[in-house]
């Protein structure tokens, strides 16, 4: 805003940009306060409160009123400066302005606090050694060497080898542990500084960016990374581009004009870190290439951008890859750490996803399902961190020889975060296919989706894709894997691949296509001939809660064990085949407020379904009915008259019924199967139908005959 007439003014500027002792520029605002009420001939008021100042890497310039403008009452006052920084302690300092001098640097006018007096002289300048000498003024410089304990060092050569001083760059600085590679250090300079805000608005076609309400822009984004939600084709929905120019700090001109008109729209930008990242890895798989076999990829807290492709050159298909190390040679360890915990869920109000601690953002989506297709055929599923996987095209696929990269990828204490798709066309985090194990601890996977609004109320869409949220070791791999605290937020087709020697315990998968995939065999695996267990899962918003993926080893498994909470009317088993499911064994234990009427299974499986929440399974009919998976004793009351209850299918089926008549006349039991026989007590021919007598109770059991499954009364 401009000073009224008559109003003399100064611009106050930075002079050189505001900055930490080692260089870094100061982040946060500046307040300029004066007298609450400032008037000119007694008339007009000029001035109440502060005028707010952001800083722009340091930098800043503003238009303040002169306080010795003709006709001013009060007048001659200074102006109190508060820096209310986000990297650095705050400080307060005053200045002198006057209308003689128009344009003034900060540095040039700060004056004494007006309160406190004059500053002190704390030191005799004239006692001090002279700047301009640069030490060459010291009496006795041997001496001084010696009373420093310097030794020969202030004599040596600077640089990065053994008898010289280190210099800045120097590694030797980096980390007081060698294993400890971190992105943000030198030279890999990573910078977390992503920035996400819900109000963008674009105009499908034109080439600008508008975010009227948060104003987060400033010039120094020009060129950096930005993803629109909303803005792409139907179906792709994501948009990703650059920032071509600063028009205010609520209008980005971009790279590339948005196909789709949105408002309210979810904004990604900030730094693209994708090969600050990428170097930082590979310095840590150049430290276990050394012999070493532990090296951390470590993540400070912060948001950082990943905006680059899929690299396929480590058999793998990820932005950042992790190589094949020989199973003749010792098992490596690359550990990717963030700080604190990732695992933190949102809130179903948040207007934005949830990202917190030390949080990778991949720009990176397929441009349409037959791209997707295309590249999973030929090189795997895609994960930001991806070792060698399961592609056909890598050299190091599953088949007779079922090779695996003898590497044990830890993740703990990082969120995930992707762009969201209608179709579920995005990446996973991380594809681990065709590492021996690997162990996960307190880690969130998230498109950038948000509850509000209709990203997630149809997760049956994201059936059009096939991604996969995080890929475990295959099966027939080594033993030994495990997640714990790990949280699916939704937007996938599937939540979690994993298999055989898999304990999870605790795991949450919501607005997924599927939430948990057990996998008997995938993409040409061995096939699983041993457990897994899933001590706590929530699965809601999910179409199917648990999805077979393939059948293990001689046609037996996936084994599971598996208690699960959920909300769903409609709880489910299904799977990729109807094999996959007749394979299945184990149980599944529901609780959460489910409707018990409603569980159902695809296929006939021989995972047991039971109620978590019922010390007994007893329920009572007074018509006919269908035997449930879930429904254990059944009190039928044919007071009213006989009825009808139908066994379910008896392939592979765990489940015993027991079926009492609790009425007064006779209660039918028959098959639902056609083909499919009861054969009662005392025989040896089954029949479709039984008779259960008032007062009797007859419990039927699945079996197999060598010829066929039925259903034999116990």
């Amino acid at each position: 805003m401009s000073l009224p007439a008559g109003v003399d003014g100064v611009t106050v500027s930075s002079g050189k940009p505001l900055c930490l002792p080692d260089g870094t520029p100061f982040e946060g605002k500046l307040l300029f306060t004066g007298p609450d009420v400032v008037t000119v001939n007694g008339e007009e008021v000029l001035l109440g409160g502060t005028k707010e100042v952001v800083l722009d890497a340091g930098a800043f310039e503003v238009a303040l009123a002169a306080p010795d403008t003709a006709g001013m009452s009060p007048s001659g006052w200074p102006y109190r400066v508060t820096a209310v920084l986000s990297n650095a302690p705050g400080w307060v300092r005053y200045v002198s302005l006057t209308k003689d001098t128009p344009s003034v640097a900060l540095a040039d006018v700060i004056v004494p606090d007006p309160v406190a007096g004059q500053f002190s002289v704390l030191v005799d300048p004239s006692a001090l050694l002279a700047k301009s000498q640069n030490l060459a003024d010291v009496p006795n410089k041997a001496t001084a060497r010696t009373n420093l304990d310097l030794g020969d060092s202030a004599v040596l050569d600077v640089g990065t080898t053994a008898d010289t001083v280190a210099a800045g760059d120097d590694p030797r600085f980096s980390s007081s542990k060698p294993w400890v590679f971190d992105v943000t250090a030198q030279p890999y300079g990573a910078v977390g500084d992503a920035v996400l805000v819900h109000d963008g608005q674009v105009t499908g076609g034109v080439a600008t960016l508008t975010c009227s309400t948060s104003a987060p822009f400033k010039p120094s984004l020009v060129g950096k990374s930005v993803l629109i939600q909303g803005a792409g084709p139907s179906g792709v929905t994501a948009f990703r581009t650059t920032f071509a120019g600063y028009t205010s700090t609520s209008i980005m001109s971009l790279t590339d004009a948005p196909p789709t008109s949105i408002t309210g729209a979810v904004v990604v930008f900030g730094t693209n870190n994708y090969a600050a990242i990428r170097a930082a890895t590979q310095a840590a798989e150049n430290y276990l290439a050394a012999g070493h076999t532990y090296a951390e990829v470590y993540s400070p807290p912060g948001a950082y951008i990943l905006d680059g492709p899929l690299d396929t050159s480590k058999s793998g298909n990820g932005q950042v890859p992790i190589g094949v190390y020989a199973t003749t040679d010792v098992k490596k360890i690359p550990h990717f750490r963030g700080e604190g915990s990732g695992a933190a869920v949102r809130h179903w109000e948040q207007l934005v996803p949830q990202f917190g601690g030390s949080c990778w953002i991949s720009f990176g989506f397929y441009a349409s399902t037959s791209a997707q297709i295309t590249d999973l055929n030929s090189n795997g599923n895609p994960g930001i961190i991806s070792a060698p996987n399961e592609g056909t095209s890598n050299g190091l696929a599953y088949g007779a020889s079922g090779r695996f990269s003898n590497v044990m990828p830890m993740i703990s204490g990082m969120a995930f975060l992707v762009p969201h798709t209608q179709y579920g066309i995005t990446r996973g985090a991380w594809n681990f296919f065709g590492c021996a194990n690997a162990h996960i601890r307190d880690v969130s996977i998230s498109t950038l989706g948000v509850v509000p609004g209709s990203d997630y109320t149809s997760p049956g869409v994201f059936a059009t894709g096939l991604s996969i949220a995080c890929l475990m070791p295959a099966p027939g791999n080594n033993d030994l894997s495990t997640v714990d605290n790990l949280s699916i937020q939704g937007g996938y087709t599937y939540g979690i691949f994993f298999s055989e020697h898999t304990l999870i315990g605790r795991i949450m998968a919501l607005y997924c296509w599927a939430g948990l995939c057990p996998v008997g065999n995938y993409a040409g695996s061995g096939g699983a001939a041993h457990s897994m267990r899933v001590l706590s899962a929530s699965v809601e918003a999910c179409t199917h809660e648990v999805y077979i993926i393939g059948y293990g080893a001689e046609g037996i498994g996936p084994i599971v064990d598996i208690e699960l909470s959920t909300e769903s009317g409609t709880p489910n088993i299904d799977g990729n085949s109807t094999a996959a499911l007749l394979a299945a064994v184990g149980q599944l234990r529901l609780t959460g407020l489910f409707n018990s009427a409603g569980v159902s299974t695809a296929h006939p499986t021989g995972i047991e379904i039971i109620n978590g929440q019922a010390p007994k399974a007893i329920s009572r009919k007074t018509s006919s009915f269908v035997c449930s998976p879930i429904d254990r004793t059944l009190l039928c009351d044919t007071t009213a008259g006989t009825f009808t209850a139908t066994l379910p299918d008896a392939d592979v089926n765990p489940v015993e019924y027991a079926l009492r008549n609790t009425g007064t006349n006779a209660l039918t039991v028959a098959v639902a199967t056609g083909g499919q026989l009861i054969t009662d007590i005392g025989s040896t021919s089954g029949t479709s139908t039984v008779s259960v007598a008032a007062g009797q109770t007859r419990r039927f059991q699945a079996a197999y005959n060598g010829t066929a499954w039925g259903w034999y009364a116990v």
